[in-house]
């Protein structure tokens, strides 16, 4: 009976060993703004997001914002609010978006107009709704290989 003790403790730590994986990090990043470079383009900037403009009048609400980076995925929202009007805003990123790349596959609008987009790396979701003083945009993107 201890024999198959032993044999049975040997084969589940094998067993442990030969399943067990290295877990990819997990990082949280709280965005920072980055300057955009290009002259043309001197009324936007980028987050740590690819490929997503954001205007510089728009204030950044990092208290409402998260992105999680696993590896070369990256995950999360960016909120912006600002004085700008909901129509203007959305035909906005409807132009930009597709200069950067991406596919409209869908929209809808109610009190708030949702965007979605597709490129090769994932997905992103524009939202525009308007509050009593501001117009609020929110970013959520799913992309993938995405590198640092």
């Amino acid at each position: 009976m201890k024999k198959f003790f032993v044999i049975l403790f040997i084969n589940l730590f094998v067993f442990s060993l030969v399943f067990a994986q290295e877990k990819p990090k997990v990082e949280v990043v709280t965005p920072q703004v980055e300057e955009v470079k290009s002259p043309e383009k001197k009324d936007l900037t980028y987050f740590p997001v690819p490929f997503i403009p954001v205007l510089k009048d728009l204030d950044y609400q990092p208290e409402k914002s998260a992105l999680l980076r696993l590896g070369d995925i990256l995950t999360g929202m960016l909120v912006f609010r600002g004085n700008y009007n909901p129509s203007s805003l959305v035909e906005f990123y409807k132009v930009q978006m597709v200069n950067q790349g991406w596919e409209e596959i869908g929209a809808f609008s109610s009190k708030t107009t949702f965007i979605a987009y597709k490129r090769p790396e994932g997905t992103a979701f524009i939202s525009v709704s308007q509050g009593w003083y501001y117009t609020e945009l929110r970013i959520v993107v799913m992309l993938s290989q995405i590198k640092k």
